[in-house]
Parts: structure tokens; sequence; C-alpha cells
């Protein structure tokens, strides 16, 4: 079948793992490159999905397996976490589309430079997405309007959740 054919494919799956290129992605390092918002979606209490945008300085992969993240505590997001703790992250990655379904809970870590609510998520399952047609070639992306003082706060805040473990 020619790629130009359109066909569903099946999407590649990973069990409780990152894969590769996220793990990379969310390092913690070369902040101000990385200028894909991060969709995580949660469950609202009403049963609706609810989106949020996090950028590579909201999120830091621990290991190959778990993430940590940051938002702010008054937030939907943070009352959907606590309540349910089910999350779905989402980026483009390698010509088509990570999705990362977890489980998260909130953790006691605090700290004065960064009054946000600290996260942990463990990947239960990686969907990439692919079609053989197309290529995604990015995700939602952003301009910082003031990167020096934006790069001071994530640096910030990846410096917090590397200590909250």
């Amino acid at each position: 079948m020619s790629e130009t054919a359109h066909h569903y494919t099946q999407p590649e799956l990973t069990t409780g793992t990152l894969p590769g290129g996220v793990g990379a992605y969310l390092d913690g390092t070369d902040l101000l490159a990385k200028t894909q918002a991060l969709r995580l979606s949660t469950v609202h209490e009403s049963g609706w999905p609810h989106a949020a945008l996090l950028s590579a300085g909201d999120v830091l992969a621990v290991s190959p397996q778990r993430i940590r993240f940051v938002v702010f505590p008054e937030s939907t997001t943070t009352a959907n976490l606590v309540r349910d703790g089910r999350l779905t992250l989402t980026l483009s990655l390698d010509g088509g589309m990570c999705e990362l379904l977890m489980r998260a809970r909130r953790l006691d870590h605090t700290s004065p430079d960064v009054p946000l609510a600290f996260f942990q998520a463990d990947v239960e399952l990686a969907k990439l997405h692919r079609a053989a047609y197309a290529a995604i070639t990015s995700g939602i992306t952003f301009a910082l309007h003031d990167p020096s003082t934006v790069l001071r706060r994530w640096e910030r805040q990846i410096a917090a959740m590397r200590e909250a473990g």
C-alpha cells in the first residue's frame, strides 16, 4: 500500500515507560529551545475532559517511568488530579503524537521559590500515533515575551522538582 493511502494505523504502544524522546524533551535542560506546549488532560468532576497547557519548564522526567510537574494550586487541574489522579499528557514526537496515560498524586513538597502544587505521575501506557501519509512536524508552540525572566522561573521550578523526591 502506498504511503499516501488513507488507512488506520495502530498506535505504537509501550507499557509503563516513557518513550526515549519524551524523556530527553523533559530532562530539565535547554529549556529555551523547548517551545512545544504539552497538553495535560484531566477528568473534570462533570466527566468531561479538562485541558491545561504546560511547558518543558513545568515538567521533569525523573526516571523512565515517572514525571513530576507543577501547576497552580487553585486550578481546576489540581482539583481534578487530587480527586481522580488520571491524566493524559500529549506532545508531538518523532513525526506523530505521543499520548502518555498516567496516574498522578500530589506531593507534600513545597518550595518558597515555587508557590505551585507539585505532582508525581507514573506512566501506565504510552501511545505513539502516526499516519502513513503525513508527519506531524510540531505541536502547539509558543514564543516567550521575556525569555530571561521565564527561564529563571523555569530553572527554579526544575530545581524544586528535582528536590521533591
